[in-house]
């Protein structure tokens, strides 16, 4: 019986331990998607500017997501020759000026709105939800062994005016086209 108790009690100060660390650091996970927020850009072209008149490129995110807290590193870096602003949104009506839009797990319920305001104005979508790209979003991360990878949807990103590079194509885990 002593040994359950003190099995239990060592169990929850691991939980306990655990829960707190989380909130205190960022997990590797989304500094490396953060990372592909920032370089994708530098691989794709907009046919025409998107959201002109914008002084910075805007990446943005909506959703719950601890994404937004990764970025202080990269803050400094310009895109396409624009100093990077990040920011978070909360609905469609908020996307003016935005070049990339991260849309979280959390917002699958309205993904579809999501995605018509985004890829009308010009917006690259970019979602680590599974089956993205098929839902008609742009870039999908995926975990492949142990690392983030990406998917890309040639049809869904033209119809917006973007196209990407030969060599983010070779990258890419899988393409549609």
């Amino acid at each position: 019986m002593r040994a359950i108790i003190f099995y239990l009690s060592f169990l929850l100060i691991i939980c306990i331990s655990s829960v707190s660390r989380t909130h205190a650091e960022t997990p590797q996970e989304y500094k490396v998607k953060a990372g592909y927020l920032v370089n994708l850009p530098l691989f794709s072209d907009w046919a025409s500017p998107s959201q002109t008149g914008c002084e910075l490129f805007a990446i943005c995110i909506i959703g719950e997501t601890p994404l937004y807290d990764t970025f202080s590193e990269v803050k400094s870096r310009k895109i396409k020759n624009r100093s990077i602003t990040i920011r978070k949104i909360n609905d469609s009506n908020e996307m003016n000026c935005c070049q990339v839009l991260f849309i979280a797990a959390s917002e699958r319920y309205r993904l579809q709105k999501l995605l018509a305001e985004a890829h009308h104005r010009g917006i690259m979508t970019v979602s680590d939800m599974r089956d993205f790209t098929k839902a008609g979003g742009m870039v999908a991360l995926t975990p492949v062994q142990n690392r983030i990878g990406f998917d890309l949807n040639l049809a869904v990103a033209r119809s917006a005016s973007i196209s990407f590079s030969s060599h983010l194509l070779k990258l890419a885990n899988d393409v549609t086209k």
